[in-house]
């Protein structure tokens, strides 16, 4: 939906959450990758992993890692705008034109910590973001052209969108039998939300009732909610020149937002949705590692990110209201990296994921335009001393645009495009 990040639990999690941003390159709303590393393949990480916060992929990576810590600053940079044009319906259409979402730099920290108790098990700590966007228009497009949408009093500028989750996680990995490691990360999550300039759905005098709970629909500032989940992993190593690796994160189990119990689905349900990772790595020669992998992400089973979003859902607010019609997401990477020097390493990746959305749901989604679908990566590591390395990353995600009509009448088109730029820096110690 909008802007998405991660924080700790605790002291972290206050820091975090006071600090939030959008959370890097991203897949839906998920993050495409968490550490330099990562993100420097396009977000390659269940099956291979050398930063210290490889192990928010799949916590049985741990055992690979060895002892570490170390943390990362993404410098996030989203492009997104939505052009509306057409339309002769007066009350029904939004305004024309083209609007910008303003703020285009935002700074994402990562943290990392893993430690091998012996040569069977590791534990670590991590903080990490999920990903994200977050839309602030200055023009409100709820502004007709001369007519309000919906006959609503005048929507306030500014329109969009503020969604942002931290999580922390502990994990924990061990090597049950031979090249079989198993990892578990419980997971503390807490996110807050802001919306704004969408009073024409917040039963209007004169206009139809469309919220279960008038007043708990926009402009009510910043709203926290809490909550947990889990992410079990496993890698298989049958041969030296092969890694296969599995990674599930639960759903996240989340308060619900109370102020905005009007506007999202299950009176202001707003769950993080589980997510299915598998992936290999090969290492055709010493020094080259080459890895794909796939990520399925279900955003269907959150009713307010992927209920239904044109004219004849539910009330908003309700079970079936009325949400972003968001649908499952297949992720596809591919990355490699190469020990170019004994103190340099070169990384690359590439991955591909299947649109958000269908295009009868643009209207909701001129609040999330998730539209990229192609990502670039390139990046590397040197190392400064034998226990000092710093790494680079940068990701670009292409220019995408999905159009389609606005709900409320067909001759009004809504078109959203998004590209995104990141760069990231790392560095971590080893003893």
């Amino acid at each position: 939906m909008s802007k998405i990040r991660i924080f700790c639990g605790g002291g972290l999690a206050a820091v975090a959450i006071a600090t939030a941003t959008p959370a890097g390159a991203t897949v839906g709303y998920f993050s495409n990758g968490y550490d330099t590393e990562s993100k420097s393949m396009a977000g390659i990480g269940v099956s291979m992993g050398e930063g210290p916060v490889a192990a928010a992929n799949n916590p049985a990576l741990g055992l690979k890692l060895g002892n570490q810590a170390g943390g990362c600053m993404s410098f996030f940079m989203p492009h997104r705008d939505i052009t509306i044009s057409g339309g002769a319906s007066p009350g029904a259409d939004l305004k024309t034109g083209t609007f910008n979402s303003s703020k285009e730099l935002f700074e994402v920290p990562c943290l990392g910590a893993n430690y091998m108790v012996n040569d069977q098990t590791a534990v670590g700590a991590l903080l990490y973001a999920n990903g994200g966007m977050n839309t602030y228009y200055k023009s409100n497009p709820l502004v007709g052209n001369g007519t309000v949408f919906g006959g609503a009093i005048s929507p306030s500028n500014p329109y969009g969108s503020d969604i942002e989750q931290v999580f922390m996680s502990v994990n924990v990995a061990r090597d049950v039998t031979h090249g079989v490691t198993l990892g578990l990360a419980p997971i503390f999550a807490a996110q807050r939300v802001n919306m704004q300039g969408l009073q024409a759905f917040d039963n209007p005098a004169g206009g139809a009732t469309s919220t279960l709970a008038k007043g708990f629909v926009t402009n009510n500032g910043y709203d926290y909610s809490y909550g947990g989940g889990a992410k079990i992993g496993v890698t298989y190593d049958p041969v030296q020149w092969l890694t296969l690796g599995v990674s599930y994160q639960t759903r996240i189990w989340m308060g619900k937002f109370d102020k905005y119990k009007g506007l999202f689905a299950e009176q202001g349900g707003f769950d993080v949705p589980p997510s299915l990772t598998e992936g290999l790595t090969v290492r055709p020669f010493k020094g080259l590692e080459l890895s794909t992998e796939h990520e399925q992400i279900y955003y269907s089973q959150i009713r307010s990110i992927h209920n239904d979003g044109r004219a004849g859902a539910g009330l908003l607010g309700s079970d079936g209201g009325a949400g972003f019609g968001w649908q499952n997401m297949h992720i596809y990477r591919f990355g490699t990296q190469w020990k170019a020097l004994d103190d340099l390493t070169l990384r690359a990746g590439y991955s591909y994921n299947t649109i958000f959305t269908k295009t009868t749901q643009m209207f909701f989604n001129t609040l999330a335009p998730a539209t990229p679908q192609h990502h670039l990566a390139f990046g590397g590591s040197y190392d400064i001393t034998p226990a000092w390395s710093v790494s680079l990353g940068y990701v670009h995600a292409f220019s995408n645009a999905l159009q389609g009509a606005q709900q409320n009448d067909a001759a009004q088109t809504i078109k959203l495009r998004m590209d995104q730029d990141e760069a990231t820096i790392g560095l971590k110690f080893k003893w």
